[in-house]
């Protein structure tokens, strides 16, 4: 009896693994945080995808071992497997750009304007205590699309004031300006700092932000200025 038992948990989870699910997301420029629409996604190796609406959001069914690819004109491709991914995605893709000129450093400055409440209420669900209480309720359909959509609602409620500052064009003036970078160098070193700084995605503070950037900005153009080295 305890081998069938067993025999029938890794059935059960080996049927899990197969079972095809729906995963939903949103595709954004990686430096201007920007959703993109058109964003094509496939499943590798299968003849099925999507692509992403004027808002950026993509709904595609996949299974857990499957791979999606995601393309996008002047973009780079980004490949995600989704073995330990969460239903609701958040996807940031990097746009194809070249380094032109040397730069010099310049001093800093702090966030110039006002930060706007842009906080969207995310629809109510049930709590874990009510879902104790009644797990039908809590693992029906449209219980579970109700939970994907919160957390993409709070992820973007939670990065408002980083979405607000990284793509202010009085950020991006003072930026170039600062550091008499080029446009195309600046979006590069964006992109770099969007990747390797995901915690500032997450900050409250504009100016904390603007700190975090000044100071990438001069690593960056310092590593990157040496002799010989290779732009990151």
């Amino acid at each position: 009896m305890i081998r069938l038992a067993f025999l029938l948990i890794f059935l059960g989870s080996i049927n899990s693994l197969f079972a095809q699910k729906i995963y939903r997301g949103i595709v954004v420029d990686s430096a201007q945080l920007i959703n993109l629409p058109d964003v094509h996604i496939a499943v590798k190796h299968a003849n099925r995808g999507t692509t992403t609406n004027a808002s950026g959001s993509f709904l595609i069914s996949a299974k857990t071992t499957d791979t999606l690819v995601f393309s996008a004109v002047g973009y780079k491709p980004v490949e995600l497997h989704l073995m330990f991914e969460e239903d609701a995605l958040f996807i940031l893709l990097k746009e194809n750009t070249l380094l032109l000129s040397e730069v010099t450093i310049k001093a800093t400055r702090l966030y110039p304007n006002k930060i706007e409440d842009r906080t969207k209420v995310a629809p109510r669900t049930l709590s874990k205590i009510q879902a104790f209480e009644s797990p039908f309720d809590y693992f029906w359909k449209l219980e579970r699309e109700k939970r994907k959509l919160s957390r993409v609602i709070e992820e973007n409620n939670r990065t408002q004031t980083f979405r607000q500052v990284i793509t202010d064009p009085d950020v991006k003036g003072i930026l170039m300006k600062d550091y008499e970078v080029s446009e195309a160098i600046y979006y590069q070193i964006i992109e770099n700092f969007n990747v390797q700084h995901a915690a500032v995605h997450y900050f409250t503070d504009p100016d904390a932000i603007m700190e975090a950037l000044h100071t990438f900005f001069i690593k960056y153009l310092s590593n990157n200025q040496q002799p010989g080295k290779k732009p990151d």
